[in-house]
């Protein structure tokens, strides 16, 4: 346990918890005062103690001596009142609509997230997966669990939009530690899931709409001072604009960020590591040496035939780019393993594994119907459906281990998410491959009738992609056993804990995929005038992680296989509970991606079915930094609270920064990346305190 020393800091804090309302103040964040709390050092597995207290919050890592910092919580019901900002898309109008807060203990494990409206449909699913986001954000932030606290959000009239999230976010952290919000304050941006704050839209609309109702303080996204006003399409300075109507406009980088500016008081900064202490330890190098050798094994199986197919002519352009794909990836593996970057080389040669399948497999199929033998690609197509016997076989391997040690828990979560990833696209593949079954066996049946290659390559090409990435992701799956090394404290989770961190990544995860389906699929549904059913299965199919947040996001009530294995293993066992766990993670971590590439950054893609641009660079590229520090922040802090940092993250952090050098596409993938490292080290941290 640690040694507890009280703080010299400016603000009694500690001594002044009082039930929400609001102040004014003067500045917007400049003059913020840090909270006093108590600084103390943890043993491994030591935050329980206070983490788990009601009326205390632990940040972890709050000094370059792995300090961290105990606040004092409210143990009372406490609110907090924020104004939600808007723009009429189109227009020259903005305001904003009071959004009222709420926080309490929350004593008895359930999830209690309310949300009430004054009119039927007053608040709309974007803003409703908002509150359930700024919640989960929030306890985050402070070291606790969703579970650990009831949110309820209320507002008047109608709203939505998640531009209010990061805003929200803020204000439940004010709420939590009962700080009066100042109301000439308030911003925009979204909230992404490692705290940071997304762009947004029509902000110099909606700050011009703020000044006029008297507000003086007023926040944005990192990265989008200069933002495009929705009237006319110009760029504005939003400092120059808040300046020249007597009010200040403050640069948001985070949660933390957006409560300062509601507050005026500072929350305690995680202090990040060095990039130096991110790197692998010599025993996981040398596990992911081996690995290595076991990919170019099974990619020099193919590798061959790749280059014969390569030679050939007239092929289709996508097997063409599959070949030129793989042997880029290839290259680029090698060029990797060289450097020592281990972790990237692996990532890099199971992708280029995947686009030589997928290329051989395609020619195979387009080349038996060329030669009119319907039944070899009939046979091909109906081999999809033999994935499901594999796929059992590898979560029955995972779910076999018994953990004795965190790492070992976590070792089991990861691999479980990569076969979850295969599952999904197992489960899609083969529902593809049972209409293609069909349209060669016609074709067959009529004497041998011609399928037109175009025909057959737009019927395969989805379920075959999904079906080739499935045997490459099942065989990672069992492959992250071997070189995720396990050094780790001796642990064994709290079975209904688990259940209940599982139940809370769940609840968000759901919220943001029914925002991304408001979002896309309805509108595209009314405007090409097909149901929204039709639009789901053409994106389940181009957009992987929309179908592995849809497969993933209710695990716990699916039928077929999770079912199965619920069963067999029992819902009281380990692995049932870390595959929950694992399955929920996956679906708030692919969700909120979703939204941030076609909601904040307005990613749009090329012929090639890659991100060739994004509508906000800028912020982009501040996205990028902040979710990198990020990644080191969230290592501190499991490093404190587990004694090590997951391998996980330190394998996820290494292949971002290698992605981030990289084209627009690749980029996206780092920010994943970042958030996939932070993300496993908030796991572990969630465990620990558990």
């Amino acid at each position: 346990m640690g040694k507890g020393t009280f703080v010299p800091l400016v603000v009694a804090a500690a001594t002044s918890l009082s039930c929400g309302g609001r102040q004014h103040a003067q500045g917007g964040g400049d003059d913020a005062v840090q909270i006093a709390g108590v600084v103390k050092s943890y043993e491994p597995l030591g935050i329980k103690s206070d983490a788990k207290m009601p009326n205390k919050a632990v940040i972890l890592g709050t000094d370059d001596h792995d300090g961290s910092t105990v606040l004092p919580l409210a143990a009372v019901t406490t609110k907090a009142s924020v104004d939600a900002l808007w723009v009429k898309l189109g227009s020259a109008g903005g305001g904003f609509t009071p959004v009222k807060l709420s926080t309490s203990p929350n004593r008895d494990g359930s999830v209690r997230v309310g949300i009430f409206e004054e009119m039927a449909g007053g608040t709309g699913p974007a803003w409703r997966a908002g509150v359930w986001v700024s919640a989960f954000v929030a306890a985050s932030t402070l070291g606790k669990d969703l579970t650990d606290f009831t949110f309820s959000a209320s507002s008047g009239g109608y709203i939505d939009g998640p531009s209010a999230s990061g805003l929200m976010a803020g204000g439940f952290l004010a709420s939590m530690l009962a700080s009066p919000v100042d109301d000439t304050a308030t911003m925009t941006g979204t909230i992404n899931p490692d705290g940071t704050i997304g762009p947004v839209g029509g902000v110099p609309e909606k700050f011009l709409g703020a000044i006029a109702k008297g507000k003086k303080h007023l926040g944005y996204p990192l990265g989008m001072r200069f933002a495009k006003a929705e009237a006319d399409g110009k760029m504005i300075d939003l400092v120059q604009l808040a300046k020249d109507h007597g009010a200040e406009a403050v640069e948001i980088t985070d949660v933390r960020d957006a409560y300062k500016l509601l507050t005026h008081k500072a929350l305690p900064q995680p202090v990040p590591l060095s990039e130096a202490e991110m790197a692998l330890d010599d025993v996981t190098k040398k596990a992911l040496d081996d690995t290595y050798k076991i990919v170019q094994k099974k990619l020099g199986e193919r590798w061959p035939q790749l280059l014969q197919l390569g030679q050939a002519g007239q092929l289709p352009e996508v097997i063409t780019s599959a070949i030129k794909t793989a042997q880029d990836k290839a290259t680029r593996a090698d060029k990797l393993h060289a450097q020592g970057i281990a972790g990237a080389a692996v990532t890099n040669l199971m992708a280029a594994w995947f686009y030589t399948l997928f290329a051989t497999d395609m020619y195979a199929i387009v080349d038996a119907v060329r030669s009119h033998k319907a039944a070899g690609a009939l046979d091909r197509a109906r081999s999809m459906s033999a994935l499901a016997d594999r796929g059992r076989a590898v979560f029955d391997k995972i779910g076999a281990i018994k953990p004795a040690t965190l790492g070992a828990h976590l070792q089991m979560v990861s691999a479980f998410q990569m076969a979850l990833h295969a599952w999904g696209f197992t489960i899609y593949a083969t529902e593809v491959g049972k209409s293609l079954s069909g349209m060669l066996d016609a074709a067959q049946s009529a004497g041998g009738a011609e399928v037109g290659i175009d025909e057959l390559v737009g019927a395969v090409l989805p379920a075959l992609a999904l079906a080739d990435r499935a045997v490459v992701e099942l065989e990672l799956a069992e492959l992250e056993l071997s070189f995720m090394t396990d050094k780790s404290v001796n642990y064994r989770c709290s079975i209904p804990n688990v259940k209940r961190l599982s139940t809370s990544y769940a609840s968000a995860s759901v919220a943001g995929l029914a925002y991304f389906e408001t979002l896309f699929v309805q509108p595209y549904a009314e405007q090409v005038g097909v149901t929204e059913s039709m639009v789901k299965e053409k994106m389940l199919a181009a957009e992987p992680d929309y179908l592995v947040a849809n497969v993933t996001s209710h695990l716990d009530q699916a039928n077929g296989l999770p079912s199965e294995l619920k069963t067999s293993w029992g819902d009281g066992s380990v692995g049932w509970a870390l595959m929950s766990l694992a399955a929920s993670e996956l679906a708030y971590s692919t969700s909120s991606q979703l939204i941030a590439k076609y909601y904040s950054l307005g990613v749009s893609q090329g012929a090639d079915g890659r991100a060739d641009s994004v509508v906000h660079d800028k912020a982009f590229s501040t996205m990028l930094a902040s979710a990198e520090r990020a990644a080191r922040s969230s290592a501190r802090a499991a490093r404190i609270a587990t004694g090590s940092i997951p391998v996980q993250t330190k394998l996820a952090y290494q292949l971002a920064v290698v992605e981030r050098d990289g084209d627009v596409s690749d980029k996206l993938d780092a920010l994943g990346a970042f958030w996939q490292a932070s993300a496993y080290a908030q796991t572990a941290v969630a465990l620990a305190r558990n």
